[in-house]
């Protein structure tokens, strides 16, 4: 029996001594399962069919029907402001939390050695990206009306977009920022330079319509734009806007694919794909639009230059 009871007893009694274990912290991938951003992506999957019927009213799609108007730049700010309040919000609030998921369980901005993690460098481009959305591109040019319930959608898309992005991130809070990096930032800053451009040159086309000048008493070149039926709007025409109607589209396009390539997270997954569900088929609706005011794309009878033959991205996709 006292055999018996000293077996059972090394068996069961804990150690006199303390061994603490160290867990490796764990990096996240895209892969790495999140339930909100999987539906959240869901939801854009369900949403993407939706969009080629109707589309919001808005710009040139803008129609009656649709609620009471709003100043277009007011509205423009309202809805694109609460992204980075959200995003900034949700790492504040969940970058203690105690996850397992963490990289590094400390929520600190910082990796050892100081450097700035991954997560401050997403969070200050995303900011950025939203400065210029919301602040910048509004004060620079004339905007048409928008309605009431366009401005209320898009602000609770933004907050639940800014939300489930700022939640996985703030779970990378001290990894650092490397070479794997790199690239998914380079596609994000060409998407910049893509969009800016290709803003900037709408944005030159309608002041010239609008404050007249020497670009209407010369003999329009070649690869200028034409006026439409009426002598409100223009064909765009020149780089980018050569090959699709709508490049700056295909710019925010590339910045959040490369924004989800750089994280690696699956909430900047899911936002991408919300990008392209969004503006593909609003680009095949524009090129309908303006297939209607400028004739087929071999041209017209009065002689106006025809739409570009994609829709938003060069070579691939002909809606």
């Amino acid at each position: 029996r006292r055999s018996i009871d000293s077996r059972l007893k090394r068996r069961w009694d804990p150690p006199t001594g303390s061994v603490r274990l160290r867990v490796a912290p764990r990096v996240m991938s895209a892969t790495t399962q999140s339930p909100a951003a999987s539906a959240w992506a869901a939801a854009g999957l369900a949403a993407f069919p939706f969009l080629f019927f109707v589309s919001a009213p808005y710009g040139k799609l803008a129609r009656d029907g649709w609620g009471a108007p709003v100043d277009g730049r007011l509205g423009w700010f309202l809805q694109e402001l609460p992204s980075p309040l959200a995003l900034v919000r949700a790492l504040t609030v969940h970058r203690d939390d105690d996850d397992p998921s963490s990289s590094c369980g400390a929520g600190r901005w910082t990796t050892d050695d100081g450097a700035p993690s991954m997560a401050l460098a997403a969070a200050a481009l995303w900011c950025a990206h939203y400065a210029n959305r919301a602040v910048r591109y509004p004060l620079t040019r004339r905007m048409s009306p928008t309605t009431v319930p366009v401005v209320l959608s898009a602000v609770a898309f933004n907050v639940v977009n800014g939300t489930v992005c700022g939640s996985e991130l703030a779970r990378r809070g001290c990894e650092a920022f490397g070479a794997r990096n790199v690239p998914g930032l380079a596609l994000m800053l060409l998407g910049v330079v893509v969009n800016v451009t290709a803003d900037e040159h709408l944005r030159a086309l309608r002041a010239k319509k609008d404050g007249g000048g020497e670009g209407r008493r010369r003999e329009r070149r070649r690869d200028e734009p034409r006026l439409g039926k009426s002598d409100e709007h223009a064909m765009p025409a020149g780089g980018l806007f050569d090959r699709c109607v709508c490049p700056h589209y295909l710019g925010e396009l590339l910045e959040w694919c490369g924004f989800a390539a750089m994280t690696g997270t699956a909430a900047a997954c899911a936002f991408a794909f919300w990008t392209f569900a969004n503006l593909f088929p609003r680009a095949s609706a524009y090129r309908e639009w303006y297939r209607e005011r400028f004739g087929a794309e071999n041209g017209s009878e009065n002689g106006s230059r025809s739409p570009p033959r994609r829709a938003m991205i060069p070579s691939i996709a002909s809606a």
